[in-house]
């Protein structure tokens, strides 16, 4: 009978046991998912959200002149917008996102001052005569096949890319320095 009566108590004790053990379980899997969750929620909250884009084909104009442009098609594969607000280069000098618009004596270029869009799953084309990423106040030449790196800026993140140096002859632009923004915008087509 004393037998019996210890697993009896054995066994109750196993069970009451047991119940507390998955009662502590369950309390901390849900306190550690509410921790994480939260945790989760704060960095969602503090770090934008960052798609990472293509940049296609990515290629500078070889140049001797203080002032070249930067071609390629720059894609978004995200869900949401990405809005392109600025670029700089290692090569130091500056750098603009250009347009090409209809002047009073032909194309010109000038700065595009809000950026441009990328639409989700879209693409942006930079192409000579078109959009591009101007480089200026160059202090050295760009040699064919010069590797050079871009920041591109977006809302709240950045993105580095790099680009190669090749000769290009295309519709003949020239970019020239000084005043970009002049009646031809620096850029002459000569055929």
């Amino acid at each position: 009978m004393r037998t019996h009566t210890m697993s009896t108590h054995t066994r109750a004790a196993f069970v009451a046991a047991s119940a507390l053990a998955l009662a502590l379980t369950a309390a901390c899997a849900t306190d550690d998912t509410d921790t994480t969750t939260a945790a989760a929620t704060d960095t969602a909250a503090v770090t934008p959200a960052s798609t990472t884009i293509a940049f296609e084909d990515g290629w500078a104009k070889a140049t001797g002149t203080g002032m070249t442009g930067v071609f390629g098609t720059i894609t978004n594969p995200g869900d949401t917008d990405l809005h392109l607000t600025g670029v700089d280069s290692d090569l130091g000098g500056s750098a603009e996102l250009h347009e090409t618009v209809p002047g009073g004596s032909g194309m010109m270029m000038q700065e595009r001052e809000d950026g441009f869009v990328i639409p989700a799953g879209g693409e942006l084309v930079l192409a000579p005569g078109g959009n591009h990423i101007m480089l200026m106040e160059l202090d050295e030449p760009i040699t064919t096949g010069q590797q050079i790196t871009l920041t591109l800026e977006f809302d709240g993140t950045e993105q580095d890319v790099t680009v190669s140096a090749r000769d290009f002859r295309g519709g003949e632009e020239e970019y020239v320095g000084g005043d970009h923004g002049g009646a031809d915008g620096g850029m002459s087509n000569d055929g």
